[in-house]
């Protein structure tokens, strides 16, 4: 089979309309074509794949086998190019940054409290935020900016915020519980996230903590949990840096922490993306005091 790296955009937007209908004729009324080149572009395709990709049957087509496997590879290609040309020029999207993030937590307790600030500072700035609890690469196909979790790799990925995971609680929880572990409340997040027996074991927390367990799946509610003196919570700064300061919670063991998770933008995806973008990730890495890479 020959490998045409110069497939005409034509053939593949040809063979998807005609792979959606079954049909030629209306996957010609679609593109605003004749039904004949509709077919000549499927022929032209196929010479150039060395493979059928539709069986003729009268007035309607079924697939092939290759056909089949290979048209939602087109749809998906397809989509992505119409996603970022309207994200591009799009005179109504121009100015929107679309941002996608995998934590919740940072997105309450770290994103949107500079929104305001950013507005200020960006006056043509439009925004489009989404949570996404299971984001992945294909969000970089949606979104000018993903925030997920990475390693720190400079070559692959752009640090924005660190975590720092202790124990937090009420004033009034630590007086009432502290040192009396095995009456209290121990809350944590589940997921790929620091369980007490991890934490205890790190910071090297003498004795169990053999206290009833609350777990939750967002990192957002285990600090809710925490304020409203429900238990000792594992959380993260600095998720909590504002309640610490306020005194609406303390640490329940000052000055054992734990590295926890850093977020930040992939590399590859920051520099290819849109000037207003770049903006952005330039505007919030440096109110959060990190270096600049060269490409912003």
């Amino acid at each position: 089979m020959r490998h045409d790296s110069n497939l005409n955009l034509g053939w593949l937007s040809a063979f998807d309309a005609s792979a959606r209908h079954l049909n030629f004729t209306k996957a010609a009324q679609e593109l605003g074509l004749s039904q004949g080149a509709v077919s000549l572009q499927i022929q032209k395709l196929e010479k150039a794949l060395s493979a059928s990709l539709f069986e003729r049957r009268g007035r309607h087509v079924v697939l092939t086998d290759e056909g089949y496997a290979y048209h939602p590879h087109v749809q998906e290609a397809l989509e992505a190019l119409s996603q970022t040309t309207s994200r591009m020029f799009s005179r109504q999207t121009r100015n929107n940054v679309s941002i996608a993030c995998y934590s919740p937590a940072f997105v309450e307790f770290c994103l949107t409290p500079l929104i305001p600030d950013m507005m200020r500072d960006i006056p043509e700035l439009e925004l489009t935020l989404t949570i996404d609890y299971q984001a992945n690469h294909t969000r970089f196909d949606k979104d000018d900016l993903v925030i997920g979790y990475g390693s720190g790799d400079a070559a692959s990925f752009v640090p924005l915020v660190q975590e720092t995971v202790t124990a937090v609680c009420t004033p009034a929880y630590l007086e009432q519980h502290g040192g009396k572990w095995g009456q209290c409340v121990l809350i944590e997040c589940a997921g790929p996230r620091v369980a007490w027996p991890q934490w205890c074991a790190a910071t090297g927390i003498a004795g169990p903590l053999d206290g009833r367990v609350v777990e939750v799946n967002s990192l957002a509610a285990a600090i809710r949990l925490a304020r409203a003196g429900a238990g000792v919570s594992l959380a993260a700064k600095p998720f909590i840096s504002e309640d610490l300061q306020k005194g609406a919670l303390v640490e329940a063991f000052p000055g054992k922490y734990l590295p926890g998770k850093m977020h930040g933008f992939a590399a590859q995806q920051l520099e290819n993306a849109r000037p207003i973008a770049k903006r952005v990730a330039r505007w919030l890495l440096e109110r959060a005091g990190r270096s600049l890479p060269s490409y912003l």
